[in-house]
């Protein structure tokens, strides 16, 4: 019989707890579900942090408990409204809301029939977002649950709000996601410990009581044995697969329109270009160089692909943004998203004649005198001597100003 470092018995505790850890095909899902959630979050600026077991999670696993069949976030109450205009969002992505949620709880949950990306599988996933609301305890401003149930069944599972801000940065799995600052006091009122761990589950779990209470009676529980403690799933980036991240909106019978490009530096050559695309049809769709692509393609851009696909995101002519990897991929783009118009710059003028075959093929006249290269070269050309001289200028200006202001307010600087 294998024996734990304080010379206790662990074959019980490793057959239970093989049986009770999640698969990596499980856990895999929630890390896609989780990226997808974090970057509709982000498009909406809508802050939120892990919470709860997710919270723990963040500092005992870096990553999602073994076993846990959820995760946990929180967002303050200003941010309320935000999350609810973006429901239809989620829903696009396959990540739909519960019905009949308690006030202050947004129970999100994705199936293999609502987004096949993110759950290939048969299983049931669920990202619970309590509101929480800013309160003063004790004398201390804290956040707690704004629902009554969860703040009458958690009394003491508050976070001061001087613990939880500025928020910080903690590896999740293959991701990174924020969370509190800092979680000691939170941790201790809640229960939660990193030195030792008891096993939960929401679904599926009755079943394991008589086994824990033999293991009790071991003394190899709570869990403390290092090997099962801090363990976790190790799951390549590569297997999550976060590019696949965007499920498209529904444009049944719609005329869409698609183009590719690598968008950095986003300037007015851009916009007149995207308008005129977004003329043509019913919506427009946009395949931006992923920074791998680039890479191969011998280019650094200055903003990265997450930056530059909000950027895009933020335009009104833009519905739809989603990367591309390689040269090859536009033919099947175009049948996968059933496109009628394909478009481009006039510098790639006979360039995808051949695209022809599977729709409309246009290119458009760029906008004189602007391209991101002349943006490049015009920054590049930039001394520091000039942007000292610059700086003295608007200093200058400013005063300017901040004077003829005064003078005409009747004041004296």
């Amino acid at each position: 019989m294998s024996v734990s470092s304080d010379n206790q018995p662990l074959d019980n505790l490793e057959s239970f707890f093989n049986r009770v850890v999640l698969g990596n095909g499980y856990i895999g899902s929630y890390y896609r579900m989780v990226k997808v959630f974090a970057d509709i979050m982000q498009r909406n600026n809508i802050e939120f942090f892990a919470h709860s077991g997710t919270m723990l999670g963040c500092v005992r696993h870096r990553g999602i408990i073994p076993w846990d069949d959820d995760v946990d976030v929180m967002v303050e109450e200003c941010f309320e409204e935000r999350l609810a205009a973006c429901i239809p969002d989620f829903e696009a992505h396959g990540i739909c809301l519960k019905k009949d949620c308690l006030n202050g709880l947004y129970q999100f949950y994705t199936t293999s029939k609502t987004n096949k990306d993110i759950c290939p599988a048969d299983l049931y996933l669920q990202i619970d977002v309590f509101i929480g609301r800013r309160e003063v305890i004790d004398g201390e401003l804290v956040l707690h649950y704004k629902s009554d149930y969860f703040k009458k069944s958690f009394p003491k599972r508050y976070i001061e709000v001087a613990d939880l801000y500025p928020l910080r940065e903690y590896q999740f799995g293959p991701l990174k996601i924020m969370g509190i600052g800092n979680y000691e006091g939170y941790f201790s009122r809640s229960g939660f410990k990193t030195d030792e761990a008891i096993v939960m589950r929401h679904m599926n779990f009755d079943h394991f009581l008589p086994e824990i209470e033999v293991l009790k009676a071991q003394g190899v529980y709570p869990i403390r044995e290092p090997k099962y403690l801090h363990w976790r799933h190790e799951i390549p980036l590569e297997d999550v697969d976060l590019n696949v991240v965007e499920k498209p909106p529904e444009n049944a019978g719609k005329k869409i329109v698609l183009t590719y490009g690598t968008f950095d530096l986003f300037h007015v050559g851009h916009v007149n270009i995207l308008k005129r695309l977004r003329a043509m049809g019913d919506a427009l769709y946009v395949g931006i160089s992923s920074d791998e692509f680039n890479a191969g393609k011998g280019k650094k851009s200055f903003y990265s692909f997450e930056e530059r696909k909000q950027i895009l995101l933020a335009s009104k002519y833009v519905d739809y943004v989603f990367p591309e990897h390689t040269w090859e991929q536009k033919a099947e783009d175009i049948v996968k998203y059933n496109i009628a118009v394909f478009g481009m710059g006039d510098d790639w003028r006979g360039k995808f004649d051949e695209l022809s075959s599977l729709c409309e093929v246009v290119y458009l006249d760029r906008t004189e005198n602007i391209s991101t290269t002349d943006v490049k070269n015009a920054l590049s050309g930039i001394s520091k001597e000039k942007i000292k001289n610059l700086e003295e200028s608007l200093h200058s200006s400013l005063e300017l100003v901040l004077n003829l202001a005064a003078s005409v307010g009747g004041k004296k600087i």
